[in-house]
This record gives C-alpha cells, structure tokens and sequence, in this order.
C-alpha cells in the first residue's frame, strides 16, 4: 500500500526557537531603522515584501492569490525601484516562499516535474532553446531580456501548481483571478479610462485585458449555474462587469477567442449543457444587437472590410514573421529579435500596407505562436503549442472524473477550460506568450488534472 501524504502546502507548522524569533527581530528592527533615516519609500516597501513574504510563507495560495489580484493591472505602478510594475518585486517574494515551502516539506508538496513530467520537461525544452537562441541571434541584449520574462512566467507556472495542493487553494486562487478581473473592469470604468477610438484602457492595454477576460468570463458563468445562492451571486457580479469592460474594449481579437470559448464552453460543458446552451444564446443575442447598434465604426470595418485595411497593421506583421520563419525555418533568428530584424524586412518582395509602422516604429508580430515560429524556428513553435495542448489535455480528460465533486469543483475545472482555449485563440492576434495570466491559467489546468486524482484516490482508497 502507498504511503498517501498530506497535500496541504504551508509553513506554519514548523517549529521557532524563542531566542532565534528574537534575534531575528531584533536584527529586522536595525536594519529597517537604518532603512527608513536613508528612505522611507525603501523602508515601506521592504515591510510590505516582508507582510507579503510571511502570508505566502503561512500559505502558498494565499502568496498567489495577493500577487494574482494586485498584477492584473498590466501598468500598476511597481515599488523598490525593482521595475514598471509591481509584478516583479512581488514575483520575486512569491518565488523566494515557494523555494522555502519546498525545501522544508519536500514529499507533501506537489511539484510539477513528479507529477507532470511530461509538461515539465517540455517547458525546460523551450526555455533551453529560448537561451541557445543567444548562439545565433543579433541582438543578445534583446534576448537577455526575453528570457528574463521567460524564466519569471515559468517560475509562476510552477509556482501555482504547487499551491494550487487542495481543493480549497484551488477554489482561492480561481477566485483571485476573478476578483483580480473584475476589480480591473470596474475601477476602469468608474475612472472612465478611455483611449484611441473611445476604447477602455488606462491600466492596461484593451487587446491584452480582454484576451484575459475570456477565462475569468467563462468560469464566471460556469459557477452562475451552481446551486449554491452565494456563489451564484459572486460569479453573476464578476460576469457583469467583465462583459461590460469586455464590450468596451473593443477588442477584435478578443471577440473571436470568446465566440471560440463559448462553443468550447458548450462542448465541455457536462451535465450542465442544456443550461450553459441556453447562456449562451443568450450572450449571442446581446452581442448580435450590440454589433449593429452601438459598435464603433472600426469594429463593424474589422468583419467588412480586407484584412490589411482592417487590421491596423497586424496582417503586416504576420507576413514579415511567416517570410521570417521561412528563411529561418529551425533555430529561428533569435528569442526577441523579431522587432529588431523587422525592418530589413520592408525592402522585400511582397506588399506592406503599413510600411511607416515596419520601418519607424517596428511593432511584435501580434500573433504568439508566428512570433515565436519566427524567433524561435519549428521546435520552439512545436514545444509551445505542446504545452499549451497537453496541460489543457489532462485538464479535460480529468473533467468526468470531477463530475461527483460535491463542492461545484466540476464547474471551476469545465469554465477554467474553456476560458483557456478562447484565451488562446486569441492570442492568434496578440504577442501574449509571455503574460502572466496565461501561465497562471496553466498553473491552475495542471493542478486540475491532480483534483482528480484525488478524488479517485478518496473514492477507492485501497487502490494507492
């Protein structure tokens, strides 16, 4: 028989010696003094790392759930002078609990390499390759600093896995990332947040925010169909405001991954089908007389009009990267040297509707998977892709096995995957490779597939 062992990840049970608690404290109290007589913007900042670290460090999806919610906002201001945005000094704390929570209770925390092998080395696969690009690409500061951003969203990958141990981290850090979305939509629209074209933006760039909608929309209306009044109320408050930020975005690329998300939300949609159908009509039909009543102009020319007229440039870019990984068709021309190489590119022999933007203002390919085809050749494409597939593969194969959760964690699962595939096809038209929210979004599918092997140990224990 198989030893079983708690799956609950956390750092309060250890034990402190007293002098070594007051040690410490005595020393954290010197160091912060001297801190806050150089800088009391420091010294804050370092208390709040430290309040963040101990809550991360008691629980790990707690960690999640707080950096989830606070770096939604794709330009929320950052602290310490450690970037643009608050998502990096508090990676770097979410990271630093993980280590520790790892290293001190090793067999009872999930870790992605035993339990997903297969998922693991795939994604050591890409970021390798990503690295070796640095052999052969032009510019090797440029992929100095895409494989920083690299390495910081596979380290949430795995991250999040971890915490995401029990049924009730899971269901926590579902929710942050609903609470984290609709914060966002309702703080934008209060705020009236608008750019170019009227369109919804301000703390974050309208494509990108509405791409991440798609999830949060989908589990939203997956969780409306519960039983459960409470739960029904929250995810009905959450879908509300998101379709609304959703709609004001004016997202093109976000429309088709949420018309995707939805028959993918019909067809995992379970025992629940006949209610998420009827949803989804419903949303149809909304957005049907919201087409011909009050879309702008730009949005109607999107499905009118040509390609290149319609796209702002974006048909450009997918010519510049399919040429780009035709003439480099395996190692690519380097982890982020598409927009460095892209202008050698407007003297080719095809048409460019927007040559100014090519050569003046070089843009990303605004598809995730030809910029990387492009960047990173045939294997690196090939890897992606297989990340995406197989983490999202054993998350739907472990939905029947979820269908006897008496907890709802049958429609967690079935709207996280759905939201997952719309959230991918649009990134057909964004350069989101490197989002947080996607590799969140991961985390969380990996983690589905252990729910279930829970619950089939649970229900047949003489089987471990």
């Amino acid at each position: 028989m198989t030893e079983v062992v708690d799956p609950r990840v956390g750092f309060s049970e250890l034990s402190w010696e007293p002098s070594a608690v007051i040690a410490l404290c005595a020393t954290a109290t010197v160091v912060l003094a001297t801190v806050v007589v150089y800088s009391p913007k420091v010294a804050l900042g370092a208390v709040a790392a430290a309040a963040f670290l101990a809550l991360a460090l008691r629980r790990l999806a707690a960690g999640v759930a707080v950096f989830a919610v606070l770096t939604f906002p794709e330009h929320l201001p950052g602290t310490l002078g450690a970037g643009a945005t608050v998502a990096k000094p508090l990676g770097v704390v979410l990271a630093l609990a993980w280590i520790v929570t790892v290293v001190v209770r090793p067999r009872s925390s999930r870790l992605l390499p035993r339990d997903l092998p297969a998922a693991f080395w795939m994604t050591c696969a890409f970021l390798a390759l990503a690295a070796t690009s640095a052999l052969w690409a032009t510019d090797l500061g440029q992929v100095a600093y895409e494989i920083g951003r690299l390495l910081q969203v596979v380290v949430l990958f795995l991250v999040v896995y971890t915490a995401a141990s029990t049924r009730r981290d899971f269901r926590i850090i579902v929710w942050s990332f609903l609470v984290g979305s609709v914060v966002t939509a309702a703080y934008s629209i209060a705020t009236g947040s608008y750019g170019a074209a009227g369109r919804l933006s301000g703390i974050f760039d309208p494509n990108y925010f509405a791409a991440e909608l798609i999830p949060a929309i989908l589990i939203g209306s997956f969780l409306a169909l519960t039983r459960t009044g409470r739960t029904r109320l929250l995810a009905g408050i959450v879908v509300a405001f998101d379709m609304v930020a959703f709609a004001l975005t004016q997202s093109r690329g976000g429309i088709v991954g949420l018309c995707v998300g939805l028959v993918a939300a019909a067809v995992f949609a379970g025992r629940a089908r006949p209610r998420v159908v009827a949803a989804i009509l419903i949303i149809a039909a909304i957005g049907v007389g919201y087409y011909f009543a009050f879309a702008p102009y730009h949005l109607r020319n999107t499905f009118s009009g040509s390609l290149a007229g319609a796209s702002s440039g974006r048909a450009d870019e997918w010519r510049i990267a399919t040429h780009m990984f035709r003439n480099h068709p395996l190692g690519g021309v380097g982890l982020g040297n598409f927009v460095i190489l892209e202008p050698s590119y407007s003297t080719q022999t095809f048409n460019l509707s927007f040559v100014n933007l090519v050569v003046t203002r070089p843009l990303v390919a605004h598809n995730s998977y030809l910029e990387i085809a492009a960047e990173l050749g045939l294997g690196g494409v090939a890897l992606f892709v297989a990340i995406l597939g197989l983490v999202t593969y054993r998350a739907g194969r472990a939905l029947r096995a979820l269908a006897s959760s008496a907890d709802n964690l049958e429609f967690y699962a079935r709207g996280l995957v759905a939201g997952a595939i719309g959230m991918f096809v649009a990134y057909i038209f964004l350069s989101g490779q490197y989002e947080k929210q996607l590799w969140l979004v991961l985390g969380l599918l990996a983690a589905v597939s252990v729910r279930a092997w829970e619950m089939r140990r649970d229900s047949h224990p003489d089987a471990t």
